[in-house]
């Protein structure tokens, strides 16, 4: 939404630019976390203990994601231009400002908690279904993308798109890499060496 603020008192419209911040926190913290598993995942960086030293670091990443989502929602409780209620906070469709788009927003945060707090059961559903289901973390992110493109108030500024496109980069790549053949990423490449029959080895 675009609208002019008549009073230049940041104390009138403070739960709305609490909530936007939070939005936006939230974005980075889901990105960063989706990127950092993604990293962990795709094995590009093949060193020894290196997971076990970058999960504690995936974890509090996704806690901070999920306060920051919390605080989003709720300060928009105070905001004195929506007057949303606490349904229309919580059940997708209910609230009649792009309720679309707002709802993909209540609905990845929804998902973001589940496969958060999955992580503290993955013994009781199993390692291996407990990776199939956070593999939908990268769908989330889609997600509070589109939220942030088509709900946020910030969608039409430069510095904005700007920071949503920064984030894609890095998620994508990693993501495009974790589909490659496992003998296509690290695949060696044979040249011919010199006049002895000898073989240079390129890795890749």
């Amino acid at each position: 939404m675009t609208f002019a603020l008549t009073n230049p008192d940041p104390l009138k419209y403070g739960w709305w630019l609490v909530s936007r911040s939070a939005g936006i926190t939230a974005l980075l913290f889901i990105t960063a976390s989706t990127v950092l598993g993604l990293f962990m995942a795709s094995g590009i960086v093949k060193r020894p203990g290196l997971k076990g030293r970058l999960m504690p670091a995936h974890e509090y990443i996704s806690l901070f994601a999920l306060v920051a989502i919390a605080v989003h929602g709720i300060a928009l409780l105070g905001d004195k231009w929506l007057h949303p209620t606490v349904a229309q906070i919580l059940v997708p469709g209910l609230i009649s400002y792009r309720p679309v788009a707002v709802g993909v927003g209540i609905v990845a945060g929804y998902v973001t908690l589940l496969l958060s707090l999955s992580y503290y059961l993955r013994r009781q559903i199993g390692i291996r279904r407990w990776r199939l289901l956070h593999r939908f973390i990268v769908v989330v992110w889609v997600m509070s993308i589109g939220h942030a493109f088509l709900a946020g108030t910030d969608a039409a500024t430069l510095w904005m798109r700007i920071l949503l496109l920064a984030s894609i980069a890095p998620a994508l790549f990693l993501t495009l890499y974790r589909w490659l053949p496992e003998d296509n990423r690290h695949r060696d490449l044979e040249a011919p060496g010199g006049t002895s029959g000898d073989t240079v080895v390129i890795s890749r």
